[in-house]
């Protein structure tokens, strides 16, 4: 509900302008630690089985681009990394492996889109909107809820 209320802000609007909608009963300053108990809540074992199969169904191209990836998230290189193919040669299908393989190792893996519907292809995934907090519209003056080291 907290989520719910916040977003609806950015409209001028709260859920006590809707009749009959529940406020948020809990504290806020709690659900910064449900939301990384969320975030690191899977079945281990589940994704590194999903990651080594995923693998073996790789090409070349895909494989490269995974290895790559990880070798920035084992070794902190903090890299920024840009996968560009045409649609249907398996994005999805690598990022989404790249996430099982980020956390089976108990570390958070945020999956983002610019769109609803391709959020909904990711695992996890939400609009980057939604996650960072950016506004919409999106401004030159506009600033987003993205801190350093997070």
């Amino acid at each position: 509900l907290h989520l719910i209320n916040d977003n609806l802000k950015n409209f001028g609007k709260t859920l006590q302008d809707f009749a009959n909608m529940p406020e948020p009963q809990e504290v806020w300053n709690v659900i910064p630690g449900k939301l990384l108990q969320e975030e690191t809540d899977y079945d281990v074992e589940e994704l590194k089985r999903r990651v080594d199969e995923n693998k073996a169904r790789f090409n070349g191209e895909q494989l490269g681009a995974f290895n790559e990836v990880m070798d920035s998230v084992d070794n902190n290189l903090g890299k920024m990394i840009f996968i560009h193919s045409a649609g249907g040669c398996g994005k999805t299908f690598v990022c989404n492996t790249l996430a099982s393989a980020v956390r089976s190792n108990g570390d958070v893996a945020l999956c983002v889109a610019s769109s609803g519907i391709a959020a909904l292809l990711l695992e996890g995934g939400r609009t980057a909107h939604s996650r960072f907090k950016i506004p919409i519209p999106a401004l030159d003056t506009s600033i987003a809820n993205i801190k350093r080291g997070t």
